[in-house]
């Protein structure tokens, strides 16, 4: 999977108008550091942060805010200078779905790919890692400070940002583009030709 957000973070660098400018692509490592994370803090199965926790005063390690910063992953920008953060999470180990982070009003949309339910106990006690330390990361980022005006519809306030889940009936579907036309045949081709793609642009973003 990773591979292939690695493409869509390179095909976004020089088709912009198609991948959209100011939207961030993560790899699935960020969500499942956060939740290592908060599961270290506060406990396995928490939905909400020990009392002793502040959000605006918790210390995060410059390696901790590499990713609100856009150092990593590659082809990333600061997170100042976007509107929408894509973040793949794998829910319960075994429950793919994505969450779409938008930084102009402060909320988090989860929505299946496939149109299934997300499980409530995996909503509330699984994504806490994104509703409370999304914007303690982006405090300490000095994220207000560092926005052009006119960009925010929000304040960024000393509380978790509220999780809206997107129906079903409105989860997004790519409605054109290729049309899959091979045989089962042709199958071992294609794989070969994706694996080739995915090599290509594993390459560094300098030599492309």
């Amino acid at each position: 999977m990773d591979a292939y957000l690695h493409i869509l973070r390179k095909r976004q660098r020089y088709y912009s108008t198609v991948y959209g400018p100011r939207i961030n692509i993560l790899d699935s490592q960020f969500y499942s550091w956060l939740l290592n994370d908060w599961e270290r803090l506060m406990g396995s199965g928490a939905d909400k942060p020990r009392r002793s926790w502040s959000m605006f005063k918790h210390q995060w390690s410059a390696e901790d805010l590499a990713v609100v910063r856009g150092l990593v992953p590659v082809g990333t920008k600061p997170w100042n200078e976007v509107d929408v953060v894509l973040i793949p999470c794998n829910l319960g180990r075994t429950h793919w779905a994505l969450a779409s982070v938008d930084l102009t009003t402060g909320s988090i949309y989860l929505m299946d790919p496939f149109r299934q339910e997300v499980p409530f106990r995996h909503r509330k006690t699984q994504l806490a890692c994104l509703r409370y330390f999304l914007p303690s990361m982006l405090h300490a980022l000095d994220f207000h400070g560092r926005r052009r005006r006119g960009d925010m519809t929000y304040t960024l306030q000393n509380k978790p940002f509220p999780l809206n889940i997107v129906s079903r009936d409105r989860v997004p579907q790519q409605d054109r583009g290729d049309t899959f036309d091979w045989s089962e045949n042709e199958m071992g081709t294609i794989r070969e030709k994706m694996a080739v793609e995915v090599y290509c642009n594993s390459k560094d973003w300098s030599s492309s």
